[in-house]
Protein backbone atom coordinates (compact mmCIF):
# COMPACT_ATOMS: atom_id res chain seq x y z
CA UNK A 1 0.00 0.00 0.00
CA UNK A 2 3.11 2.69 0.99
CA UNK A 3 4.53 2.00 -2.94
CA UNK A 4 0.68 2.45 -4.03
CA UNK A 5 0.59 5.55 -2.11
CA UNK A 6 3.57 7.00 -3.29
CA UNK A 7 3.39 6.40 -7.16
CA UNK A 8 0.02 7.68 -6.90
CA UNK A 9 1.67 11.00 -5.01
CA UNK A 10 3.67 11.69 -7.92
CA UNK A 11 1.40 11.09 -10.95
CA UNK A 12 -1.63 13.49 -8.95
CA UNK A 13 1.26 16.16 -8.73
CA UNK A 14 0.06 17.02 -11.93
CA UNK A 15 -3.46 18.04 -10.70
CA UNK A 16 -4.27 21.46 -10.20
CA UNK A 17 -3.89 22.22 -6.20
CA UNK A 18 -7.51 23.23 -5.00
CA UNK A 19 -10.13 20.64 -3.79
CA UNK A 20 -10.33 19.79 -0.49
CA UNK A 21 -14.24 19.06 0.09
CA UNK A 22 -13.77 15.47 -1.72
CA UNK A 23 -16.70 13.12 -2.65
CA UNK A 24 -20.33 13.35 -3.66
CA UNK A 25 -22.60 15.08 -1.75
CA UNK A 26 -24.28 13.70 1.42
CA UNK A 27 -27.88 13.66 2.21
CA UNK A 28 -28.59 16.06 5.41
CA UNK A 29 -31.90 17.90 6.21
CA UNK A 30 -32.98 21.06 4.90
CA UNK A 31 -31.18 24.36 5.96
CA UNK A 32 -32.79 26.25 8.63
CA UNK A 33 -34.22 29.58 7.22
CA UNK A 34 -33.42 30.79 10.24
CA UNK A 35 -29.78 30.52 9.25
CA UNK A 36 -30.59 32.75 5.84
CA UNK A 37 -31.72 35.73 8.53
CA UNK A 38 -28.12 35.33 9.45
CA UNK A 39 -26.52 36.28 5.73
CA UNK A 40 -26.07 39.41 4.57
CA UNK A 41 -28.56 41.65 3.16
CA UNK A 42 -27.28 43.30 0.40
CA UNK A 43 -25.35 40.80 -2.02
CA UNK A 44 -23.16 43.71 -3.25
CA UNK A 45 -19.22 43.29 -2.38
CA UNK A 46 -20.56 39.63 -0.71
CA UNK A 47 -18.46 36.70 -0.92
CA UNK A 48 -19.51 33.21 -0.15
CA UNK A 49 -16.09 30.29 0.37
CA UNK A 50 -17.71 26.76 -0.20
CA UNK A 51 -15.61 24.33 1.34
CA UNK A 52 -13.53 26.59 3.72
CA UNK A 53 -12.74 24.22 6.04
CA UNK A 54 -10.37 22.13 3.45
CA UNK A 55 -6.42 23.09 3.38
CA UNK A 56 -6.89 25.65 0.20
CA UNK A 57 -10.15 26.52 1.50
CA UNK A 58 -9.13 27.69 4.81
CA UNK A 59 -5.61 29.15 3.15
CA UNK A 60 -7.62 31.54 1.45
CA UNK A 61 -9.98 32.17 3.91
CA UNK A 62 -7.09 32.90 6.09
CA UNK A 63 -5.84 35.61 3.57
CA UNK A 64 -9.56 36.57 2.68
CA UNK A 65 -8.85 40.24 4.63
CA UNK A 66 -5.40 41.09 3.49
CA UNK A 67 -7.85 41.57 -0.01
CA UNK A 68 -10.28 43.68 1.86
CA UNK A 69 -12.52 40.80 2.14
CA UNK A 70 -14.84 38.89 5.05
CA UNK A 71 -16.02 36.13 3.41
CA UNK A 72 -19.49 33.73 4.88
CA UNK A 73 -17.75 30.18 4.98
CA UNK A 74 -19.50 27.20 3.80
CA UNK A 75 -19.57 23.56 3.52
CA UNK A 76 -21.00 20.59 4.81
CA UNK A 77 -19.18 20.04 8.15
CA UNK A 78 -20.68 21.86 10.62
CA UNK A 79 -17.90 21.53 13.61
CA UNK A 80 -14.96 22.23 10.85
CA UNK A 81 -16.96 25.11 10.24
CA UNK A 82 -17.39 26.54 13.03
CA UNK A 83 -13.96 26.38 14.42
CA UNK A 84 -12.47 27.80 11.28
CA UNK A 85 -15.00 30.81 11.65
CA UNK A 86 -13.94 31.22 15.52
CA UNK A 87 -10.55 31.42 14.47
CA UNK A 88 -11.06 34.12 11.95
CA UNK A 89 -14.07 35.79 13.18
CA UNK A 90 -16.30 35.46 10.06
CA UNK A 91 -19.99 33.86 9.99
CA UNK A 92 -20.62 30.54 8.76
CA UNK A 93 -23.36 28.16 7.31
CA UNK A 94 -23.02 24.55 6.56
CA UNK A 95 -24.75 23.84 3.35
CA UNK A 96 -24.52 20.84 1.11
CA UNK A 97 -24.86 20.82 -3.00
CA UNK A 98 -27.79 18.12 -3.10
CA UNK A 99 -30.37 20.38 -1.62
CA UNK A 100 -30.46 22.81 -5.36
CA UNK A 101 -33.57 25.47 -3.85
CA UNK A 102 -31.07 25.86 -0.71
CA UNK A 103 -28.28 26.68 -2.45
CA UNK A 104 -29.96 29.13 -4.57
CA UNK A 105 -31.48 30.81 -1.09
CA UNK A 106 -28.14 30.98 0.25
CA UNK A 107 -26.01 32.41 -2.98
CA UNK A 108 -28.70 34.99 -3.55
CA UNK A 109 -26.74 36.55 -0.69
CA UNK A 110 -23.81 36.67 -2.49
CA UNK A 111 -22.09 38.81 -5.44
CA UNK A 112 -19.29 35.90 -5.75
CA UNK A 113 -19.41 32.09 -4.89
CA UNK A 114 -15.71 31.03 -4.62
CA UNK A 115 -16.26 27.14 -4.96
CA UNK A 116 -12.93 25.69 -3.24
CA UNK A 117 -14.58 21.95 -2.53
CA UNK A 118 -13.96 19.18 -4.90
CA UNK A 119 -13.70 16.59 -6.78
CA UNK A 120 -15.05 19.10 -9.08
CA UNK A 121 -16.12 16.05 -11.21
CA UNK A 122 -19.48 15.40 -8.22
CA UNK A 123 -19.63 19.34 -6.71
CA UNK A 124 -19.23 21.45 -10.09
CA UNK A 125 -22.26 21.19 -11.64
CA UNK A 126 -24.74 21.55 -8.57
CA UNK A 127 -22.70 24.91 -7.68
CA UNK A 128 -22.97 25.72 -11.59
CA UNK A 129 -26.69 25.04 -11.30
CA UNK A 130 -27.47 27.70 -8.20
CA UNK A 131 -24.94 30.13 -9.36
CA UNK A 132 -26.66 30.74 -12.61
CA UNK A 133 -30.27 30.87 -10.96
CA UNK A 134 -29.25 32.85 -8.31
CA UNK A 135 -27.19 35.04 -10.62
CA UNK A 136 -24.01 34.75 -8.68
CA UNK A 137 -20.51 34.88 -10.04
CA UNK A 138 -19.23 31.50 -9.74
CA UNK A 139 -14.87 30.69 -9.46
CA UNK A 140 -13.22 27.99 -8.43
CA UNK A 141 -9.67 26.50 -8.28
CA UNK A 142 -10.57 23.03 -10.49
CA UNK A 143 -7.84 21.16 -13.02
CA UNK A 144 -9.97 18.84 -14.07
CA UNK A 145 -9.98 19.38 -17.67
CA UNK A 146 -12.98 17.59 -18.55
CA UNK A 147 -14.66 19.73 -15.78
CA UNK A 148 -13.38 22.83 -17.43
CA UNK A 149 -15.05 21.94 -21.15
CA UNK A 150 -18.13 21.52 -19.32
CA UNK A 151 -18.02 24.80 -18.17
CA UNK A 152 -17.28 26.13 -21.32
CA UNK A 153 -19.99 24.37 -23.16
CA UNK A 154 -22.04 26.69 -20.88
CA UNK A 155 -20.86 30.13 -21.72
CA UNK A 156 -24.16 31.29 -23.30
CA UNK A 157 -26.32 30.28 -20.01
CA UNK A 158 -23.69 32.47 -18.11
CA UNK A 159 -23.91 34.99 -20.56
CA UNK A 160 -27.33 35.71 -20.88
CA UNK A 161 -27.82 35.61 -16.77
CA UNK A 162 -25.42 38.26 -16.93
CA UNK A 163 -22.69 36.31 -14.72
CA UNK A 164 -18.71 35.32 -15.46
CA UNK A 165 -17.78 31.72 -14.74
CA UNK A 166 -14.41 31.52 -14.39
CA UNK A 167 -12.36 28.01 -13.45
CA UNK A 168 -8.81 27.17 -12.14
CA UNK A 169 -8.13 30.74 -10.50
CA UNK A 170 -5.34 29.04 -8.68
CA UNK A 171 -2.10 26.60 -9.65
CA UNK A 172 -1.97 25.60 -12.36
CA UNK A 173 -4.04 28.18 -14.89
CA UNK A 174 -3.66 31.54 -14.09
CA UNK A 175 0.64 31.50 -14.21
CA UNK A 176 0.15 28.78 -17.56
CA UNK A 177 -2.84 30.74 -18.92
CA UNK A 178 -0.77 34.06 -18.39
CA UNK A 179 2.51 32.58 -19.33
CA UNK A 180 1.14 31.49 -22.47
CA UNK A 181 -0.84 34.15 -23.52
CA UNK A 182 2.35 35.94 -23.05
CA UNK A 183 4.21 34.18 -25.31
CA UNK A 184 1.64 33.79 -27.84
CA UNK A 185 1.21 38.05 -28.21
CA UNK A 186 5.07 38.00 -29.36
CA UNK A 187 4.32 36.20 -32.47
CA UNK A 188 2.45 36.69 -35.46
CA UNK A 189 -0.36 34.23 -35.91
CA UNK A 190 1.19 31.51 -33.59
CA UNK A 191 -0.01 28.17 -34.28
CA UNK A 192 1.71 25.83 -31.94
CA UNK A 193 1.79 26.44 -28.48
CA UNK A 194 4.06 24.36 -25.68
CA UNK A 195 4.37 24.24 -22.04
CA UNK A 196 6.89 22.09 -19.57
CA UNK A 197 6.47 22.47 -16.06
CA UNK A 198 9.01 21.71 -13.70
CA UNK A 199 7.31 21.02 -10.13
CA UNK A 200 10.34 20.20 -8.77
CA UNK A 201 12.55 23.21 -9.65
CA UNK A 202 12.98 24.16 -6.14
CA UNK A 203 12.21 21.22 -3.92
CA UNK A 204 11.44 21.66 -0.34
CA UNK A 205 11.07 18.52 2.19
CA UNK A 206 7.04 18.02 3.07
CA UNK A 207 6.16 19.22 -0.22
CA UNK A 208 3.42 17.22 -0.94
CA UNK A 209 -0.83 17.32 -2.11
CA UNK A 210 -3.38 17.47 -0.11
CA UNK A 211 -5.57 14.45 0.03
CA UNK A 212 -8.42 16.71 -1.97
CA UNK A 213 -5.85 17.72 -5.03
CA UNK A 214 -5.07 13.87 -5.12
CA UNK A 215 -8.45 12.69 -5.50
CA UNK A 216 -8.73 15.34 -8.18
CA UNK A 217 -5.94 14.13 -10.05
CA UNK A 218 -7.40 10.47 -9.20
CA UNK A 219 -10.33 11.51 -11.66
CA UNK A 220 -8.17 13.50 -14.27
CA UNK A 221 -6.13 10.39 -14.45
CA UNK A 222 -8.53 7.70 -14.68
CA UNK A 223 -10.03 9.54 -17.54
CA UNK A 224 -8.96 8.78 -21.65
CA UNK A 225 -6.05 10.95 -22.17
CA UNK A 226 -6.77 13.84 -24.66
CA UNK A 227 -4.48 16.17 -27.12
CA UNK A 228 -5.81 19.68 -28.36
CA UNK A 229 -4.35 19.33 -32.25
CA UNK A 230 -5.80 21.26 -34.96
CA UNK A 231 -7.91 23.26 -32.73
CA UNK A 232 -9.80 20.13 -31.54
CA UNK A 233 -9.45 17.63 -28.50
CA UNK A 234 -8.12 13.97 -29.81
CA UNK A 235 -7.97 10.93 -27.76
CA UNK A 236 -4.66 9.57 -27.58
CA UNK A 237 -3.55 6.00 -26.53
CA UNK A 238 -0.66 6.75 -24.74
CA UNK A 239 1.60 10.05 -23.41
CA UNK A 240 4.03 11.76 -25.78
CA UNK A 241 7.65 11.38 -24.58
CA UNK A 242 10.80 13.28 -25.64
CA UNK A 243 14.21 14.77 -24.63
CA UNK A 244 14.27 18.51 -24.02
CA UNK A 245 17.40 20.32 -22.39
CA UNK A 246 15.55 22.06 -19.46
CA UNK A 247 18.44 24.34 -17.15
CA UNK A 248 21.33 22.94 -19.00
CA UNK A 249 20.52 19.30 -18.66
CA UNK A 250 18.73 16.69 -20.78
CA UNK A 251 15.43 16.39 -19.21
CA UNK A 252 12.85 13.21 -19.76
CA UNK A 253 9.42 14.95 -20.43
CA UNK A 254 6.14 13.31 -20.16
CA UNK A 255 2.85 15.38 -22.11
CA UNK A 256 0.00 15.14 -19.60
CA UNK A 257 -3.64 16.25 -20.16
CA UNK A 258 -3.34 19.34 -18.23
CA UNK A 259 -6.30 21.92 -18.27
CA UNK A 260 -4.39 24.27 -20.13
CA UNK A 261 -5.44 22.40 -23.05
CA UNK A 262 -8.88 24.15 -22.43
CA UNK A 263 -8.36 27.44 -20.99
CA UNK A 264 -5.32 28.54 -23.06
CA UNK A 265 -6.79 27.59 -26.05
CA UNK A 266 -10.06 30.20 -25.03
CA UNK A 267 -7.33 32.67 -24.09
CA UNK A 268 -5.08 32.51 -27.06
CA UNK A 269 -6.63 30.89 -29.78
CA UNK A 270 -4.19 28.64 -30.80
CA UNK A 271 -5.00 25.51 -32.42
CA UNK A 272 -2.09 22.87 -31.16
CA UNK A 273 -1.46 22.87 -27.99
CA UNK A 274 0.98 20.62 -25.77
CA UNK A 275 1.53 20.31 -21.90
CA UNK A 276 4.51 18.77 -20.98
CA UNK A 277 5.55 17.67 -16.99
CA UNK A 278 9.26 16.78 -16.27
CA UNK A 279 9.42 12.91 -15.41
CA UNK A 280 9.94 11.97 -11.69
CA UNK A 281 9.77 8.57 -11.73
CA UNK A 282 8.16 6.06 -13.61
CA UNK A 283 4.53 5.06 -14.01
CA UNK A 284 3.27 1.25 -13.80
CA UNK A 285 1.30 0.21 -16.70
CA UNK A 286 -0.71 -1.11 -14.10
CA UNK A 287 -1.47 2.07 -11.73
CA UNK A 288 -3.58 3.15 -14.50
CA UNK A 289 -4.99 0.15 -15.30
CA UNK A 290 -6.24 0.33 -11.78
CA UNK A 291 -7.72 3.35 -12.11
CA UNK A 292 -9.90 3.18 -14.57
CA UNK A 293 -11.98 0.63 -12.43
CA UNK A 294 -14.28 1.61 -10.16
CA UNK A 295 -13.03 -0.93 -7.91
CA UNK A 296 -9.52 0.42 -8.30
CA UNK A 297 -10.52 3.81 -7.94
CA UNK A 298 -12.08 3.04 -4.49
CA UNK A 299 -9.22 1.38 -3.53
CA UNK A 300 -7.11 4.73 -4.54
CA UNK A 301 -9.62 6.56 -2.73
CA UNK A 302 -9.05 4.58 0.08
CA UNK A 303 -5.21 5.01 -0.07
CA UNK A 304 -5.66 8.85 -0.17
CA UNK A 305 -7.68 9.52 2.81
CA UNK A 306 -5.55 6.80 4.89
CA UNK A 307 -1.96 7.88 3.76
CA UNK A 308 -2.20 11.14 2.53
CA UNK A 309 -1.38 14.41 4.79
CA UNK A 310 -3.94 16.57 5.05
CA UNK A 311 -1.14 19.96 2.97
CA UNK A 312 1.79 20.92 2.45
CA UNK A 313 3.99 22.15 5.91
CA UNK A 314 4.12 25.94 5.85
CA UNK A 315 7.98 25.83 5.51
CA UNK A 316 7.05 24.02 2.18
CA UNK A 317 5.03 26.61 1.04
CA UNK A 318 7.55 29.48 1.93
CA UNK A 319 10.73 27.34 0.30
CA UNK A 320 9.32 25.27 -2.84
CA UNK A 321 9.72 26.80 -6.43
CA UNK A 322 8.03 26.07 -9.91
CA UNK A 323 9.18 26.67 -13.27
CA UNK A 324 7.36 26.96 -15.84
CA UNK A 325 8.44 27.37 -19.49
CA UNK A 326 5.92 28.20 -22.64
CA UNK A 327 7.17 28.68 -26.44
CA UNK A 328 4.15 29.63 -29.07
CA UNK A 329 5.79 29.54 -32.89
CA UNK A 330 3.92 30.04 -36.11
CA UNK A 331 4.43 28.34 -39.56
CA UNK A 332 7.26 30.84 -40.97
CA UNK A 333 9.36 29.49 -37.78
CA UNK A 334 9.24 32.20 -36.31
CA UNK A 335 8.87 31.64 -32.28
CA UNK A 336 8.94 33.04 -28.63
CA UNK A 337 9.84 31.60 -25.17
CA UNK A 338 9.37 32.91 -22.13
CA UNK A 339 9.63 31.21 -18.66
CA UNK A 340 8.00 31.80 -14.93
CA UNK A 341 8.94 30.81 -11.85
CA UNK A 342 6.52 30.67 -9.01
CA UNK A 343 6.33 30.17 -5.23
CA UNK A 344 4.80 26.68 -3.86
CA UNK A 345 1.63 25.90 -5.79
CA UNK A 346 -0.77 25.95 -2.73
CA UNK A 347 0.35 29.41 -1.42
CA UNK A 348 -0.11 30.34 -4.95
CA UNK A 349 -3.58 29.32 -5.20
CA UNK A 350 -4.02 31.57 -1.93
CA UNK A 351 -3.20 34.79 -3.49
CA UNK A 352 -4.14 34.00 -7.18
CA UNK A 353 -7.57 33.49 -6.01
CA UNK A 354 -8.36 36.45 -3.59
CA UNK A 355 -6.58 38.84 -6.46
CA UNK A 356 -9.38 37.90 -9.08
CA UNK A 357 -12.23 37.63 -6.55
CA UNK A 358 -11.15 41.29 -5.38
CA UNK A 359 -10.86 42.23 -9.19
CA UNK A 360 -14.66 40.63 -9.74
CA UNK A 361 -16.10 42.85 -6.38
CA UNK A 362 -14.14 46.36 -7.80
CA UNK A 363 -16.28 45.33 -11.29
CA UNK A 364 -13.74 44.09 -13.59
CA UNK A 365 -15.68 41.07 -14.88
CA UNK A 366 -17.09 39.56 -18.32
CA UNK A 367 -20.38 37.57 -18.30
CA UNK A 368 -20.25 33.92 -19.54
CA UNK A 369 -17.03 31.35 -19.82
CA UNK A 370 -13.82 33.27 -19.29
CA UNK A 371 -10.07 32.24 -18.25
CA UNK A 372 -7.77 34.57 -16.32
CA UNK A 373 -5.59 35.96 -18.36
CA UNK A 374 -7.88 36.45 -20.91
CA UNK A 375 -9.97 38.68 -18.94
CA UNK A 376 -7.08 39.84 -16.58
CA UNK A 377 -4.60 39.99 -18.82
CA UNK A 378 -0.80 38.50 -19.55
CA UNK A 379 0.42 40.23 -16.49
CA UNK A 380 -1.93 39.56 -13.80
CA UNK A 381 -0.10 36.45 -12.14
CA UNK A 382 2.71 39.19 -11.58
CA UNK A 383 0.63 40.46 -9.09
CA UNK A 384 1.39 37.33 -7.19
CA UNK A 385 3.74 37.48 -4.48
CA UNK A 386 7.25 35.78 -5.39
CA UNK A 387 6.48 35.61 -9.13
CA UNK A 388 8.86 36.44 -12.23
CA UNK A 389 8.61 36.15 -15.41
CA UNK A 390 11.55 36.17 -18.11
CA UNK A 391 12.14 36.17 -22.06
CA UNK A 392 14.47 33.10 -23.33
Amino acid sequence: MRKIALVLLALCALAACGPADSGAPDQRAALDPALLQTLPAARAGQVLIYGAYGFTGAGISRLAADYGIAPVLAGRNPEKLQALADELGYAYIPLTLDRHDDLVRVLSHFELVMHVAGPYTYTAEPMLDAALEAGTHYVDITGEMHVIQAQLARHAQFAAANIMLMPAVGFDVVPTDCLNLYVAQQVRAPDHLSLVMNTAYQAAEGAVISRGTAKSGLEMLSRPLLLREDGVLVPATEPRVQQREINGQMQTLVQVPWADLVTSWVSTGIPTIEVYQLQQGEMPAWLLRLMRTDWGKALLGWVIDTFFPEGPPPQAQQTRQVQLIATASNAAGDSASAQMITPEPYLLTFHSSLIIARRILDGHWEPGFRTPAQVYGAHLALEIPGVSRQDL
